[in-house]
């Protein structure tokens, strides 16, 4: 990544694509404090990456990691409860649980473990994971992959309702284009979209990130 100069703001909702290798997961990555710029500052809440990690939720785009680690479900979304100095589940971390996991329609396997999950049910365990932490800044790294059209847009119609900042890396972008305030196109440079068409007329259940693309340059063109 270079010369990358933005400004997110307080609860914004953020769509990012672009094209493979082009630095999107970089990106995502640099803003959670799992990797550190060699160049300039970030600042979430103005505070480095590194110490604003209580207040970001983050939903990785590999969830087939730890499968042979014997935890529930439930287990692994109370985690995002834990902090320093925190060992144990209060009553209100059950409900927090309760009520996430109802939203998401995973209450039916709450007590399965982890590694006999589908890839698109862990991926709704590790977004309830996320959620638990009740961050400021939730990042979602490709939230749908594995999950199917019904649970997708489950998934999205969340996004829309909750009063946080978010940032969804996504190439299927036929739900998440719904809502979205500014759309970051990242190859290497930062581009960032905004003012977009949010009513787009298109046939067929398969909106991705080229079709927008042809929008944009429609909107250039006139």
């Amino acid at each position: 990544l270079e010369d990358i100069d933005a400004r997110i703001y307080d609860k914004e909702y953020i769509a990012i694509i672009g094209p493979n290798g082009g630095g999107k997961t970089t990106f995502v990555r640099l803003l959670a404090g799992l990797l550190r710029p060699t160049k300039g500052k970030i600042a979430i809440y103005g505070m480095p990456p590194q110490q604003a990690r209580q207040i970001i939720g983050y939903l990785p785009q590999n969830v087939n990691f730890g499968l042979d680690i014997p935890l529930l479900a439930k287990e692994v979304i109370l985690q995002g409860r834990l902090g320093r100095g925190k060992f144990r589940y209060s009553d209100d971390d059950m409900a927090k649980l309760e009520q996430i996991a109802r939203r998401l329609s995973i209450t039916d396997i709450l007590h399965r473990k982890i590694g006999d999950l589908s890839g698109g049910q862990r991926q709704r365990v590790l977004l309830a994971r996320a959620l638990m932490t009740d961050p400021k800044l939730l990042i979602l790294d490709e939230p749908t992959a594995s999950v199917d059209l019904g649970a997708q847009k489950q998934i999205y119609a969340i996004l829309q309702e909750l009063q946080i900042t978010r940032l969804v890396v996504s190439h299927d972008i036929n739900i998440i284009l719904k809502g979205v305030e500014r759309v970051f196109y990242i190859n290497r440079k930062l581009y960032i979209h905004e003012n977009l068409p949010m009513r787009i007329e298109h046939e067929g259940e398969h909106f991705c990130e080229m079709d927008l693309f042809e929008e944009l340059q429609k909107g250039c063109d006139a």
